[in-house]
Formats: structure tokens, sequence, C-alpha cells
């Protein structure tokens, strides 16, 4: 048992993870790594049944990046189910030799700690249905408090230390006055949550800028900047909706959902908006690009603006849990482009989905896909460093860009 100080959002003590009822187990669709203090209790387990169960099922992982969360592997079953799973979807592991059995990554998830300076962050991940709920249906703005707390495992995904040597005269040492700002922005309800975007870019660009020329000043820069006064500047052209189309068009292709996805719920959804969307017809950008219009609009008047909280919620929820804007790289504009293209790719499904169920979506409805995109999407080996890859090629990492998928 050790104690920690540590900021996390109001909402995290109230997580209890909800076992067997889930309707989407983190114990399946996913690969599953065991620490090395774990996988060695595993294999000198007096049960004798576990044991077998353990040799049968547990394979050494030559690969592993630490002992601390990948020494080992499971062997899944079919449909990369977890082999440890009985038929009511409770963990054998846990209801034979308890919880302290536990590997530090099935003990920890779906929590998500970083540490930044000496400051330790703790927050949850909305892959998992249970804090999705948690995190995205609350309607007042998240606000994080500070507090003692006790871990018998933890693991920490990303330690920064902003005030290394290493980080002079680059962009990370600014890292927790940029994200302070960028979470205020994104809480400011005074805008639509289209128009907090494209404020936010507009930040992060500007900065930018500051970091090249001006490094020593930056802090002042942050301190001072009045993001009113670039509001005026957002202008949503219908035409907009016709280009993403055509762009998500290309990120679904590159995905390759059918093959390449384990999820069948993303599957499914992915199903239906390419159904809705006419996306298999090879003419649909000329064939419908007045009903995009009209079907985007409306969708942002009826359903955008009604559950905008939800949105706003993953977005700031993301920023904390990925270290924004060093969420992607180094370059803080790859962090915000990478943060754009999940909010309006988002908004693309549900627009889909919307169309697909009558022109009704319920804020449910609404929860359960953003859940089921985050486990596909942020867990998927290469899609995000592909898609970033083909923005670039295509020089789309700049504000000019940004605006047509807002």
């Amino acid at each position: 048992m050790q104690n920690l100080k540590v900021t996390y959002p109001e909402y995290f003590k109230k997580f209890r993870c909800i076992g067997g009822v889930c309707e989407d187990s983190c114990c399946i669709g996913w690969d599953i790594d065991i620490d090395k203090i774990s996988f060695r209790k595993y294999f000198r387990t007096n049960n004798v049944e576990m044991k077998r169960i353990f040799q049968k099922n547990l394979r050494n992982n030559d690969d592993y990046i630490s002992e601390n969360i990948d020494y080992g592997k499971v062997k899944l079953a079919k449909n990369k189910r977890c082999p440890f799973l009985d038929d009511k979807n409770l963990c054998i592991i846990y209801t034979n030799m308890g919880e302290e059995s536990l590997s530090n990554v099935c003990t920890f998830f779906p929590r998500v700690l970083n540490k930044v300076d000496e400051n330790y962050e703790i927050s949850l991940d909305v892959a998992c249905p249970e804090a999705a709920r948690l995190v995205l249906m609350q309607k007042d703005t998240i606000k994080f408090v500070e507090h003692e707390e006790s871990f018998t495992k933890y693991i920490v995904s990303r330690d920064m230390d902003t005030k290394d040597r290493k980080f002079d005269d680059t962009s990370v040492r600014y890292l927790k006055e940029i994200r302070e700002y960028s979470t205020k922005i994104l809480q400011n309800r005074e805008y639509d949550l289209d128009r907090r975007m494209y404020m936010l870019g507009q930040f992060i660009n500007d900065v930018d800028d500051e970091i090249r020329n001006n490094y020593n000043n930056v802090k002042n820069y942050i301190r001072n900047y009045d993001v009113s006064s670039i509001d005026m500047m957002f202008d949503n052209d219908g035409i907009n909706y016709i280009l993403q189309v055509d762009f998500f068009k290309r990120m679904i292709n590159m995905l390759h959902v059918e093959t390449d996805v384990e999820s069948e719920s993303f599957k499914e959804y992915t199903r239906k908006a390419v159904d809705s969307l006419h996306l298999n017809e090879d003419d649909c950008i000329q064939k419908y690009s007045m009903m995009y219009v009209e079907k985007f609009k409306k969708y942002e008047m009826n359903f955008m603006k009604k559950y905008s909280y939800i949105l706003e919620n993953y977005l700031v929820n993301f920023i904390y849990n990925n270290l924004f804007p060093f969420s992607e790289t180094e370059f803080i504009f790859d962090g915000y482009i990478m943060l754009l293209k999940r909010y309006s790719f988002i908004r693309f499904y549900l627009v889909g989905l919307y169309l697909y169920n009558n022109e009704k979506q319920t804020e449910d409805e609404i929860v359960k896909f953003i859940q089921s995109f985050s486990k596909t999407i942020e867990h998927h080996k290469t899609y995000l460093v592909d898609s970033l890859a083909y923005i670039k090629m295509k020089e789309f990492n700049n504000m000019q860009f940004a605006t047509t998928l807002i």
C-alpha cells in the first residue's frame, strides 16, 4: 500500500467496477498484459487447478517494455476473450485467489495515472462503459480536487518533468500553462462547442508562434491571452460538412473496420453510419451534398446544443489524461489537430447514427457510442499514428484545414 498525493476530477471517487454485468468488458477484445510479480506468483501458486490454467494460458513476452506492465501476456481465447473469465464474465483469478492477486493492469484499468513534475494526476479512461457514464453524463463542468489516496498497485502511464534540462527551449516547459488555459477555453459555455474548438486551435497556433519567436515571454503571453478577440473570426460554412464527409470517408477506409477492428459494436455503428450517409456509393459527395448540409445543420441545432456537455466532458477528460497538447508528439499543434479530428469524427458518426435511427438520439446512445469509439480508436496499435501521418502528408496540419473540420 502506498499513499500518493494526487489531483483528480471529482467524478473519480464515484467509480466502481461493475464486473460481470458490464456490457463491454475490458477482458474481451484487447491484448492483456501481466507484470513480472503477478506472472511469477501465478506459476508458484499452491492452487493446483489455477496453476494448471495459468500454465495453459500465459506466456512470456520477450519484447516487454516494462516489468511492471507487460512482462507476460495472456493467450486469448476465441473472439479475443480472456480465458480467465467464467460464464458470468467474472474473473476466476479474483474469485479464487482474491483481488490482491490481479495483475497491475487488471487492477488499475480504467484509471489513468500520470506524473507531471512532482504532481500525480489520475482520471478515468472512457473506453470503460461505467467510466464513460460517470465522465460524460455530468451536466456541470468537470472540477478537479487534490487529496492523498492509497494504492495497492498502480501504473504511471506518463512521467513528464517539465523542469528537466532536456526540455530547455522547448514547448514542454509550458505544458501546465497551455493545458490549464485550454481547459478554460473548452469549459467556457458562453460560446457553443464548435466555437470553443476553433478558439482552442487559434490559441494553440498563437502560442506555438510565441514559443518560436519570444520563448521567454510565453507564460506572460498565456496569462494575458484574450480568447474572445478571435471569436468573430470563426464562421462555419455549410460546405465544411461536405468536406468532412469526404475526409471521414477516407478515415473510415483507413481504419479497415471489418478486418482490423475487434469490437462488434463499433463494426455495427460503422455499418449504420456508412449506410445512412451512403458512403459506399462512389458518387455520394455529388449525389447527396445538399442532404449532408441540411442534416448536419439540423443535427447541430437539435442535438449538439442539447448534449454539448457530453462532448465537452470528453474533450476536457482527454486533455487531462493525455497530457495535451503533447498527446501525440512534441509538436503542440499535432495535439490540437488530432483532438479536433477525434471531436469531428465522433460528431460525424453521431450524425450517421441519428439518420439511421430516424433522426432520433438519446444521451445514453451518444455515451455508448463514444465509449465504443474510444475503446476502438484510442487502443488501436497504428491508426492514430497513421491518420496523423496522412494529415501531415496532405499538409492539413493548419488552421485552414481545422476550420473545415469544425
